[in-house]
C-alpha cells in the first residue's frame, strides 16, 4: 500500500463519522412532519443532501473496505 493510499486509510473512519453525524442530524430534522408544512423548500433541500450523503457513505465504505484488503 502507497503512502497516500494509507493516510487515505487513516482519514476515511473520521470522514465516514463526520457523514454519519450530519445525517442524523438532517434525519432528525427530516423526522418533524411539521417541517414540510413550514418550509418546503428547506424539507427538500435537506432530503437531497441526506440522499448525497447515503451515496458519499457508501463510496467510503467501499474505498475503507478494497484498502483494507
Amino acid at each position: 500500500m502507497s503512502y497516500k493510499e494509507q493516510r487515505e486509510l487513516e482519514q476515511l473512519p473520521e470522514q465516514i463519522e463526520a457523514l454519519e453525524a450530519e445525517q442524523r442530524t438532517l434525519r432528525a430534522e427530516l423526522a418533524d412532519g411539521t417541517l414540510y408544512a413550514r418550509d418546503h423548500e428547506r424539507a427538500a433541500l435537506l432530503s437531497r443532501r441526506d440522499g448525497e450523503i447515503e451515496e458519499l457513505l457508501m463510496q467510503a465504505l467501499e474505498r475503507w473496505e478494497a484498502l483494507s484488503a
